[in-house]
């Protein structure tokens, strides 16, 4: 109980040291809402967490950082088309804004995955 316990500040200060520093925001995120992805990250994250945890170690490692990759491509390309469209392309700017939403909750699911592991008894 205490691992997870553990696991789960590790990945919930994580979130907010990435809020604070407006780290989101300087990756690409539109500034309007870029402080909505602390919440997504932090309440989507810890429950995709708990759930992966439930897998072996390296399954769901190759999994949480393939949709991380897949979030950030996702985000980037969004961005790309939304700008170029002069902020009329509505699916391009879901995809921007959903990506994000994605990318983050992969980010802290994987930290809260790792922590786990890495806490484990020796």
């Amino acid at each position: 109980m205490t691992r997870i316990v553990t696991a789960v500040g590790v990945g919930l200060t994580t979130a907010l040291l990435v809020y604070l520093i407006e780290l989101t925001t300087r990756a690409g995120a539109h500034p309007l809402w870029a402080d909505q992805l602390f919440y997504s990250g932090a309440g989507l994250g810890t429950v995709l967490a708990v759930i992966a945890i439930q897998f072996a170690f390296v399954p769901r490692t190759i999994a949480l950082s393939f949709l991380a990759v897949a979030a950030y491509l996702t985000a980037d390309y969004g961005k790309a088309r939304f700008a170029a469209s002069f902020a009329e392309d509505t699916v391009a700017g879901q995809m921007w804004y959903l990506g994000w939403h994605a990318l983050c909750i992969a980010g802290i699911a994987h930290v809260i995955s790792s922590t786990y592991e890495l806490s484990r008894p020796v």
